[in-house]
């Protein structure tokens, strides 16, 4: 059986892989009759050496309908950043799922403290367009796999330790992988901003709980390898997460009426385009193997030497 916790999404104001075509995050994103036949785009450009841009174009279905969004196919997708002599690329389709990704053999390189634009034209003629500024991370000092002080040290969590950058305004998301696969459920996401805790350093800082109590239904189980990403965002993205959030826990007497998510999107019919595109710079952490020694309360260490 699943606890019920009303904030099972981690986002903690106060705080604050490769790209593969299986593990983009859900986007999961409520529509009124009067927005079918939207497009749908799902954007990551990330400063990896190779595999680091990714584009998922759908268009979208009446909520009533049980199908698949389907794809969007054959349009120009377009990157590029803002220097004098622009560094752009043209996207290819993989095998008309909507998916654009670069071209085999071809690279692009993606540098902190630049912004990106991303302009994708359809075959009816319509332009999308997007631009996002990609802000240096601070490093992934550590990452821990501990029992939780939430729900009584029964359950498992994810814990990080980082750095944050001095100066307000700075936003992260945390990409975690269980054994090379990225979870990436919309419930599961984790990200956070760095209100209240500027320029701090942040121990042990929890990402992810596992709040489930059967076996079959447990995320974190013994053996399992971990891995995080930390990432950098921007306030358009947050809120964007932020929106999902809302949406999700839409329904009771207490949330916000549901509504379609606006995201950094524009298109040039004037139609709301959903989703965003999102300029990531990325610290890989350590990896942890779940074995009997992370089955202990999290030794917590606030006090530390310098």
């Amino acid at each position: 059986m699943k606890r019920i916790f009303t904030f099972k999404i981690l986002i903690i104001a106060t705080l604050l892989s490769a790209v593969l075509y299986s593990c983009e995050d859900v986007i999961e994103v409520d529509l009124n009759e009067e927005n079918i036949d939207l497009i749908s785009v799902e954007a990551y450009l990330e400063n990896r050496p190779t595999d680091n841009v990714y584009v998922k174009l759908q268009s979208t279905l009446p909520v009533d309908n049980s199908e698949q969004n389907p794809p969007i196919n054959d349009a120009v997708v377009e990157i590029s950043d803002n220097e004098n002599y622009s560094n752009s690329v043209v996207l290819k389709e993989v095998s008309n799922s909507g998916i654009y990704v670069l071209p085999g053999n071809v690279t692009y390189e993606a540098q902190p403290d630049k912004t990106y634009y991303l302009r994708i034209t359809t075959s009816d003629g319509v332009q999308v367009t997007a631009s996002d500024y990609m802000k240096k991370v601070e490093t992934l000092d550590s990452v821990k796999v501990n029992l939780s002080a939430r729900g009584d040290f029964e359950f498992l969590a994810i814990f990080i330790s980082s750095q944050e950058t001095p100066g307000e305004g700075d936003y992260y998301k945390w990409d975690i992988y269980i054994n090379n696969n990225l979870l990436y459920e919309s419930e599961n996401l984790s990200f956070a901003s760095d209100e209240l805790v500027d320029g701090n350093y942040i121990y042990d800082f929890e990402i992810f709980t596992d709040f489930y109590e059967d076996d079959e239904d447990q995320i974190l189980r013994m053996g399992d390898t971990i891995y995080v990403e930390q990432l950098s965002i921007t306030a358009p993205i947050y809120d964007f997460y932020l929106g999902m959030v809302n949406q999700a826990f839409a329904g009771n007497p207490f949330s916000v009426p549901p509504a379609n998510v606006q995201g950094n999107l524009s298109s040039s019919d004037n139609k709301r385009v959903l989703g965003f595109f999102s300029a990531r710079d990325v610290s890989p952490g350590n990896t942890v193997i779940i074995g009997e020694d992370n089955f202990a309360p999290l030794k917590h260490a606030y006090q530390h030497e310098n």
